[in-house]
């Protein structure tokens, strides 16, 4: 069911409570009505008063419990379609070796992570799958790196220092999930037209 459908449905559950309501209440008044009318205008007054708010805490009650229940609702569909969204990314970027680009978005990759950790004696930690790419792309960037071939994944590499000190993920997967966080605001304004995040 659609978000604008499922606030609508919501919106017309909450005002047909509300209506019932009113209708019980006007028939409360009007039982009231009649046992108060032998005892004076006073008490009569009185007990309107109060049907009447117990109505409109019922009403606002109704209201309130309708409208944080379409929230949670609407809340709840946003987070599958950017869950959903992720997981398209994922099945896409999965196939990047068969990508005619990967050469080249592997060697960015590298030269990422050998600027990052310069100075260090480097391991590149890579996809078997990438190991002759690897050492084909090496000499590019005058390095001296250990390659091993310890990594299953979509693509990219890890790299830390030889004393472990220092780890750089750069895996297409380690991407992805920063990029969760990241773009979040902007796929949530891209899926429903600027509302932002949830």
């Amino acid at each position: 069911m659609p978000v604008e459908q499922l606030i609508e449905a919501v919106e017309a559950s909450a005002q047909e409570k509300i209506r019932e309501l009113r209708e019980r209440a006007t028939k409360e008044a009007a039982e009231i009505k009649q046992e108060v009318e032998s005892t004076g205008e006073t008490i009569k007054s009185r007990l309107l008063e109060a049907a009447k708010k117990t109505v409109e805490m019922e009403r606002f009650k109704s209201l309130a419990n309708s409208r944080e229940e379409t929230k949670m609702q609407l809340i709840r569909v946003k987070d599958e379609m950017y869950k959903k969204s992720f997981f398209e990314a994922q099945k896409i970027l999965s196939s990047a070796r068969g990508n005619a680009r990967y050469e080249n978005i592997f060697r960015n990759m590298l030269k990422e992570v050998v600027l990052e950790l310069e100075g260090e004696e480097i391991q590149l930690h890579i996809d078997k799958r990438d190991e002759k790419l690897c050492r084909t792309l090496l000499p590019e960037l005058n390095s001296n790196c250990e390659i091993i071939t310890d990594l299953t994944c979509s693509g990219g590499l890890d790299a830390s220092t030889k004393d472990g000190r220092f780890i750089v993920f750069n895996t297409i997967e380690s991407r992805l999930e920063k990029a969760k966080g990241v773009l979040r605001p902007e796929i949530f304004s891209i899926l429903y037209g600027g509302q932002g995040g949830v």
